[in-house]
């Protein structure tokens, strides 16, 4: 990385004719068409370094996520929320941290009742608002308030009426329309549509590949990215000549586990089945482009393509990078970290004609930047209650000159609830290790004393390795003071105090015994 004084930049040199055309579309950016289509789509466990656009050494071909990348804008240095799953989601859906909810550290459990509050503004909800189609397919990961058989609701699974409609999902959460599962390989085994169990009342399996559970005897993990896939690129296909904008959101099952590629995918590398189900997530990416320019919906529809997280071990690297393909070249760590490796993930976003294809930010920006980028786009003004840590990217995208940070800082969270502050090329992290998954874990870095704190300097040390901490005490004490301010104020944007759900009190006694402004409580 590099300091540049513009962070929205082109990746080739342009000849006066390019730039001519870029004026031009700088220019006409101020008349947006009302109501683009918005597709999001979300990677499941697929860091920055599982596409081949941003990694020459892949050893594997992403072509449709490439095909993006050359016909939009690509943010190298994008960041999931946390290293894990269920946090992610809830900051894309939200706009905020999900330490600022009830979740501190870990993911959204079985059987686990929502983690949205009913009054938190949500992005489908703001498109609802403003007369659009909504609808999910895919993974939601967020909790249910699954139903009793005596009345009300329940987290115990023997109290459970699979028949009865499940509450708190998605259809609560502002989409029209809603077919996916929580979790693949998680209980209940089967479809889900709208608030309903498809195949009710599933039975119960005891043992067997996906443990123990209730569950509908025709469940097939090979199937559910295909069926997925279909059923977007379906969706995409119903709406050609429909007056009414849509929002579709796709959140992936894949590549994460279970590894389960399915159909032609199965063996298609001939290297492993996640080298198969990465091949196949491209693919189904691939599905809904070729909807959008089956239909000619291509240029009235902004894609987002980006991840939930960085890649999981589960991946295998040892095997991968035998047969000469690397997911974790660039950066350190992988899932659940809070190095780079946990959270730096692809982020791309296309729209012909309003954006310039081929071109890269060095902005730094978070996941929970989607709710504010969606609300300028659809000219809507969000409450002071609503995204208080989402900035919108517009701006950078339309081509219009941004010399200065989106952020002033952005936040990262480990599975363990570890803080990663991100300022500048200045990155400080609050734990002895990883705060993760990878080497060294935070009971084994503790062991051996290792410094409580961690600074890196990004630009001249991107795998993390030479910690700055005690020869830049300003730089840290800088990044404390403006973590402090972010969890006392309750947002990192521009409003009024808000309230956080509880106190973020992941972060070690030993800090908080050096940094007392970090035990500010919620206003």
């Amino acid at each position: 990385m590099k300091e540049t004084q513009s962070y929205y930049c082109l990746n080739i040199a342009m000849p006066l004719a390019s730039l001519l055309a870029s004026a031009l579309l700088v220019a006409d950016a101020a008349a947006l068409p009302g109501k683009p289509n918005v597709i999001l789509i979300l990677g499941d466990d697929m860091g920055i370094d599982s596409v081949s656009a941003f990694n020459p050494k892949l050893g594997l071909k992403t072509p449709a996520i490439d095909q993006l990348a050359s016909e939009g804008m690509s943010f190298i240095d994008a960041h999931s929320t946390s290293g894990v799953c269920s946090p992610t989601r809830y900051s894309v859906l939200t706009g905020r941290y999900n330490w600022r909810s009830r979740l501190k550290r870990g993911i959204v459990g079985q059987w686990e009742r929502p983690l949205i509050a009913d009054a938190r503004l949500t992005l489908p909800e703001m498109f609802r608002e403003k007369g659009y189609a909504t609808c999910m397919i895919g993974k939601w990961h967020l909790g249910w308030n699954w139903p009793g058989k005596d009345g009300g609701f329940t987290e115990k699974l023997a109290e459970i009426d699979f028949t009865k409609a499940i509450k708190g999902g998605p259809i609560d959460h502002g989409f029209d329309y809603y077919y996916g599962d929580d979790v693949p390989n998680w209980p209940p085994f089967a479809w889900r549509e709208n608030d309903r169990i498809l195949t009710p009342p599933v039975l119960k399996l005891k043992g067997g590949a996906l443990g123990n559970g209730p569950v509908d005897p025709r469940w097939d993990l090979t199937a559910v990215l295909l069926e997925y896939g279909r059923r977007c690129a379906e969706y995409v296909r119903g709406r050609k000549d429909k007056e009414q904008p849509f929002f579709l959101y796709f959140p992936m099952p894949s590549p994460h586990t279970p590894i389960a590629p399915g159909g032609k995918f199965k063996g298609i590398t001939g290297i492993s089945p996640y080298a198969d189900f990465l091949v196949e997530t491209d693919w189904a990416v691939g599905e809904i482009l070729k909807a959008l320019k089956d239909t000619g919906q291509a240029d009235n529809t902004m894609i987002i393509f980006t991840c939930d997280n960085g890649t999981s071990p589960k991946a295998n690297f040892a095997q991968l990078n035998a047969a000469n393909v690397h997911l974790n070249e660039n950066w350190r760590g992988w899932k659940a970290d809070a190095y780079e490796g946990g959270h730096r993930v692809p982020f791309i976003v296309r729209w012909p004609g309003r954006i310039r294809g081929d071109t890269r930010s060095e902005q730094t920006i978070s996941l929970a930047d989607i709710m504010a980028t969606c609300a300028e786009l659809i000219d809507t003004k969000l409450p002071a209650t609503a995204a208080e840590d989402s900035v919108s990217l517009l701006p950078v995208l339309t081509g219009k000159k941004v010399d200065e940070a989106l952020h002033e800082l952005v936040i990262h969270h480990s599975i363990s609830g570890h803080f990663a502050v991100r300022m500048g090329k200045w990155k400080l992290l609050l734990c002895r290790g990883s705060g993760g998954w990878s080497s060294p874990r935070e009971s084994v870095a503790t062991k051996q004393k290792r410094p409580m704190l961690q600074l890196y300097d990004l630009d001249n040390d991107p795998k993390e390795t030479e910690n700055l901490h005690t020869k830049y005490p300003d730089r840290v004490r800088t990044l404390v003071n403006a973590l402090a301010r972010a969890i006392g104020e309750g947002r990192t944007t521009p409003g009024p105090p808000q309230a956080n759900q509880g106190w973020p009190n992941t972060i070690p006694q030993p800090i908080l015994k050096k940094f007392p402004q970090l035990a500010t409580r919620e206003k």
